[in-house]
């Protein structure tokens, strides 16, 4: 953990109206339905203080937060992610580089993962058991903050893929995400890299992120309270 433990996050964090079920939150605690959750950080993973609170700093090589199989965390509906992201690289190994993700050891077989590809685009997808997905992808760029946020609205199909602040990206799909993993292949979930850093995978993500919120339900940007302003402060280095 690190510099975690030795960093006092001062004030509250503001508290959106909705209570997320995994939270990132700007005072430097991290929630799994309103509780207090200790992930893993592989080497290579750091958390700073910076104009967004808790900024968590991926060195792109085997980093990365991970969490078990957390049954909250089992989303098989409507669901949606928001985060702030700078990224230094788009893809340093594996064919991406994971933001959110929720899998195990198999190849594919992933219920849904927000992740950059190496043509320099964000994804947000779903997948089901039979290994049919969909996703909806914009361009996004290095060195420069940027907020995402992707759903998926388990009554219309839609998937919508936000970019600060402005639908950029959006599909219709009848696949969904399925709930369970396979228990001996190391099933979980990953925030800056896939779920197992002792596994045949590695998708590191190499920047920084901050403000993570995962919601079972459908949001906009609006309706989470999120603001995008350009960032004065520039990130660790």
């Amino acid at each position: 953990m690190g510099i975690l433990a030795a960093i006092a996050f001062f004030g509250v964090a503001a508290r959106p109206a909705v209570e997320p079920v995994l939270w990132l939150r700007p005072d430097g605690e991290i929630t799994i339905q309103g509780r207090r959750y200790s992930p893993k950080f592989s080497p290579g993973t750091r958390v700073y203080r910076s104009q967004f609170g808790a900024t968590y700093d991926f060195d792109g090589r085997r980093s990365g937060l991970l969490f078990g199989d957390v049954p909250a965390l089992r989303l098989t509906q409507s669901m949606t992610v928001s985060v702030w992201l700078y990224l230094r690289s788009y893809v340093n190994d594996g064919p991406g580089a994971q933001i959110l993700f929720r899998g195990d050891d198999r190849n594919g077989h992933d219920p849904y993962t927000l992740v950059i590809h190496s043509n320099g685009t964000v994804n947000f997808g779903v997948q089901t058991d039979e290994d049919k997905g969909m996703s909806v992808s914009a361009e996004i760029p290095l060195n420069s903050w940027t907020h995402v946020l992707g759903s998926i609205d388990a009554k219309t199909g839609q998937l919508k893929l936000y970019m600060n602040n402005e639908l950029i990206g959006t599909t219709i799909t009848s696949f969904r995400p399925f709930a369970q993993l396979v228990g001996n292949d190391a099933p979980g979930v990953g925030i800056g890299n896939v779920q197992n850093d002792q596994g045949p995978h590695n998708q590191p993500m190499n920047g920084q992120l901050a403000d993570l919120r995962l919601y079972d339900g459908v949001f906009t940007p609006d309706e989470l309270g999120i603001r995008w302003f350009a960032p004065r402060n520039p990130p660790l280095q």
